[in-house]
């Protein structure tokens, strides 16, 4: 029995070897033919293909988003309440710091591609000023009840398409989460939920003039980097709101504060981060006896920080539905780095600190 495997199994090793080399024996070889390189199965994967997000510079954009009106989020921004339970700013294209009334500020997150966004908020209560904003950039204005003297006719008078989360019609696309705060600091909503609410209502969402790049972006490899040193700026908003941004070496970025405090987000803790900060002083006028502000749009001075650097500019934005743009104080282009960007339009009186890096400590001992 045993005898009979082995010649089996002799019989089938060489069988096998016969196969790749012409026999046990002899000198005769069988050809064998390997495919070639054109017969190697490729991935019928196509490689990603994006198109450059007009308000960031960055080639990171769903090509089917580029013709998308962009949305505009009210953000609380109420200190220190607030700004603990605030999420989804790092995810903004831009955000821009204004007055609500007296020295508190409210933010207003503007977004290319909304669908693409995770949970944002918390939301609150439209203003005037943030209109004007939102219409810059033909922008759906996303707020959570609205100012009845001067936000709801200013909305009126624009037409904007505004999107009241606390008003009817609109049910589905906002909820209310327990965070430990009042009631009025719990409003979210997610990218999800607010795309397939305006599917619903089937408002326009394709831009009506292609406005081009919000700036004037550079390419990667030609960075922008001011020659004027820029380590932190520190812009008081007002005594209780103070926005600063120090310079993060690693990655390129200006880290946001709230005062001393790392200003950060509230589901993934990461601290808030810009490649780019402009600071536009302007005039800020109040609007009746309420306590709400208007803040001036038509243009002034200002700084564009970014890469370690600043340089002084000027701004502008015209008509209500122009973006706001910038310049070299000569008038001429200013070169603007990809990335994302916050914007203060601070009151011209109010204090703005730029700090340079301190000098390194010389290794050549002092001469006596």
């Amino acid at each position: 029995m045993f005898k009979n495997f082995v010649k089996i199994t002799s019989f089938v090793l060489c069988l096998a070897t016969m196969l790749a080399f012409g026999g046990c024996s002899g000198n005769e070889t069988v050809k064998v033919d390997l495919p070639s390189s054109s017969e190697v199965p490729v991935s019928s994967e196509p490689e990603p293909v994006f198109a450059v997000n007009p308000l960031t510079g960055i080639e990171n954009l769903d090509p089917a988003a580029v013709n998308n009106r962009p949305v505009a989020v009210m953000i609380n921004n109420l200190y220190p309440t607030a700004q603990s339970v605030q999420t989804g700013l790092n995810q903004a294209d831009i955000v821009y710091e204004a007055y609500a009334e007296g020295g508190v500020t409210r933010l207003l997150a503007v977004f290319k591609d909304i669908s693409k966004i995770t949970k944002i908020g918390t939301i609150r209560s439209a203003r005037y000023s943030y209109i004007d904003l939102a219409m810059g950039h033909d922008a759906i204005y996303v707020h959570a009840g609205i100012n009845k003297s001067h936000a709801a006719p200013h909305v009126k008078e624009t037409g904007i398409d505004n999107i009241n989360l606390l008003g009817g019609g609109f049910g589905g696309m906002s909820f209310r989460e327990k965070n430990g705060k009042a009631y009025e600091h719990t409003l979210y909503t997610t990218g999800e939920k607010l795309s397939n609410g305006f599917k619903k209502i089937k408002w326009r969402t394709e831009l009506k003039n292609n406005k081009g790049m919000w700036q004037s972006f550079v390419t990667d490899d030609a960075e922008v980097t001011p020659a004027t040193e820029c380590e932190t700026i520190t812009v008081t908003m007002s005594s209780a709101y103070v926005s600063k941004f120090t310079y993060d070496k690693e990655t390129k970025t200006y880290k946001k504060f709230s005062a001393k405090k790392q200003h950060k987000d509230y589901v993934t803790g990461k601290q808030l981060s810009f490649k780019n900060v402009l600071v536009l002083k302007t005039a800020i006028t109040p609007l009746g006896n309420e306590g709400v502000v208007k803040t001036g749009l038509t243009g002034g001075e200002g700084y564009y920080v970014t890469n370690g650097g600043y340089q002084k500019i000027k701004w502008s934005k015209g008509s209500t539905s122009n973006p706001i743009k910038i310049t070299l104080e000569n008038g001429k282009e200013c070169a603007y780095n990809p990335g994302n960007t916050w914007v203060c339009l601070v009151n011209k009186n109010n204090s703005v600190k730029i700090t340079a890096p301190a000098p390194k400590a010389s290794s050549t001992p002092a001469v006596k």
